[in-house]
């Protein structure tokens, strides 16, 4: 079945962007809802830009303090006298994959064994049941601030 691997490639990824920006000392001085460009820059940049990898879900004031839901959930950069708690910048009806360049997910091509399509963004922090019938290939990944779940199902099916 296609779906553990899938899910462990996405864990994967988010655990190693977590671990690779966490070392990002003195942070941009972003705000929540604003996206930022990947790795290494993290600047601020419009959401709707190509290169928005990820959005501001919480500013945090100190490092001490966990982000909403968890610290695995959200990919967390330290910044001078806090933190923030970054979700990906996922497009409905985009395909991504696993970026090399940056422990990240980069728009792509909709081929290929690691890639999922975006089948529905809904602004709400849910979970399956919100997500459209994909059958036993859907994943959903939940964030509660700003309330969004992601709706992913691979582009390549598991053969019969």
């Amino acid at each position: 079945m296609r779906k553990p691997v899938l899910l462990s490639a996405v864990v994967v990824v988010v655990a190693a962007t977590a671990f690779a920006v966490i070392q990002f000392a003195g942070g941009p001085q972003a705000k929540a809802g604003e996206c930022l460009t990947g790795n290494p820059d993290l600047a601020t940049t419009g959401c709707t830009a190509e290169n928005a990898r990820f959005k501001v879900g919480k500013v945090l004031a100190d490092t001490g303090t966990s982000c909403p839901g968890g610290d695995d959930e959200y990919i967390q950069v330290a910044r001078s006298g806090g933190k923030l708690c970054l979700l990906p910048n996922l497009v409905e009806g985009a395909c991504y994959q696993p970026a090399d360049n940056d422990d990240s997910w980069g728009r792509s091509a909709c081929s290929g064994d690691e890639t999922v399509k975006v089948a529905k963004v809904i602004q709400a922090a849910g979970g399956d049941t919100e997500c459209p019938d994909a059958g036993d290939d859907l994943i959903s990944i939940v964030y509660p601030e700003p309330p969004t779940t992601y709706c992913l199902s691979p582009v390549q099916k598991a053969p019969a």
